[in-house]
């Protein structure tokens, strides 16, 4: 990523570190000679002059260069312990003041539930999930294949196949009531990613997404969208673990059988949303990746698996042997940021996945 940088900011701080601490580890006085003391008041005048200078100067930089610039500055300077110690409060330092992506969408209380639907939710056979599940307004009826009892409370549902609670709107207060918002936040959050404007990528490869790495942004597509091959989703060098994805399309999301979405360099599925205006297929032994806000139906095939949430505005189901499965971690790993565009918000759960014995082919 290429930053534009206040000079007034950052480049004094860089030329104190190169004309002050450089010179000191190239000729070995350390930093107590006069000469030194010399060098380092010379560094500041040149600093307070870049300064005055900078009313409105801007300097482009790369963020991951200048670490590795002030790495080399700092090298024998402070010795091995001094330079980690000052090398790891200057990455901190970037990595807050970097992040690439647009921001988050919030999913308010659709984000506690690995599976939402106002339509339905259904398993054959078997299903090995760990979250909550959840349909409203649409009865708990419509949940099958899970073989669902009652807590005591009758306000939640358990099932051997659910480490988490299943809720329907039939169930005792407060339920009802909660779910209401909970569905309400879904559509909100499908509305605001939708209407997303200013693509960083349009159309991109025609909608075909197979053998690409794709880089954080706001990916617009006025088409379906396939992954008929393997594809990355990659975050950026500093900041991966905040950078942010959502790819819009008109159309549906097909992903080929025995294909995976892989997450690298910190890219988190609860920073990456995918907006379907269709449906979503994906097929046998296929891995997927990221948020799916659905405006129709989910459908996952045989050893089929995603790391993410599904919240789908129809219908959720497995229409062959194996059901979709999914796991979600309760680590409550750091999610993105909220429509703010701060790069940060309050944690939630992040969905993992694998197959489960005896029903699904083992995943790769």
């Amino acid at each position: 990523m290429v930053a534009t940088v206040k000079s007034r900011i950052l480049c004094p701080i860089i030329l104190l570190l190169l004309l002050c601490l450089a010179p000191a580890a190239a000729t070995g006085t350390g930093s107590g000679s006069s000469a030194d003391a010399a060098r380092c008041n010379n560094g500041q005048q040149a600093a307070s002059n870049r300064q005055q200078d900078a009313t409105t100067e801007t300097v482009n930089v790369d963020a991951a260069c200048m670490l590795q610039v002030v790495s080399e500055g700092l090298s024998g300077a402070v010795g091995s312990a001094g330079k980690r110690v000052l090398l790891q409060d200057v990455q901190e330092s970037l990595k807050k003041r970097t992040h690439e992506g647009p921001a988050a969408v919030n999913l308010g209380k659709a984000g506690t539930y690995a599976i939402l639907s106002k339509a339905g939710i259904s398993t054959v056979p078997t299903s090995a999930i760990t979250g909550n599940m959840g349909v409203s307004p649409i009865a708990s009826t419509a949940i099958s294949g899970f073989s669902l009892v009652a807590d005591s409370t009758n306000t939640f549902a358990t099932s051997t196949q659910v480490t988490g609670s299943v809720y329907g709107p039939d169930y005792a207060s407060p339920t009802p009531s909660d779910l209401t918002v909970t569905i309400g936040d879904m559509e909100i959050a499908y509305t605001d990613a939708a209407g997303r404007h200013t693509p960083n990528f349009l159309n991109l490869g025609s909608g075909d997404l197979g053998g690409k790495t794709l880089v954080p942004g706001l990916y617009k597509f006025g088409s379906s969208v396939i992954i008929p091959a393997d594809c990355t989703i990659e975050g950026s060098r500093l900041s991966g673990e905040t950078d942010t994805w959502i790819f819009q399309m008109s159309g549906d999301l097909i992903m080929a059988a025995n294909k995976q979405v892989t997450l690298a360099r910190g890219a988190k599925a609860s920073n990456i949303v995918w907006q379907v205006a269709g449906y979503v297929e994906v097929e046998a032994g296929a891995h997927m990746g990221g948020i799916l806000l659905v405006k129709t139906a989910a459908h996952f095939r045989t050893g089929s698996s995603l790391t993410g949430r599904i919240l789908a505005q129809t219908a959720v189901k497995s229409r062959i042997l194996c059901p979709i499965i999914l796991l979600l971690s309760l680590c409550l790993a750091p999610a993105a940021a909220t429509g703010t565009g701060s790069g940060s918000s309050a944690a939630y759960p992040e969905l993992m996945a694998a197959p489960a014995k005896g029903f699904c082919p083992r995943m790769s």
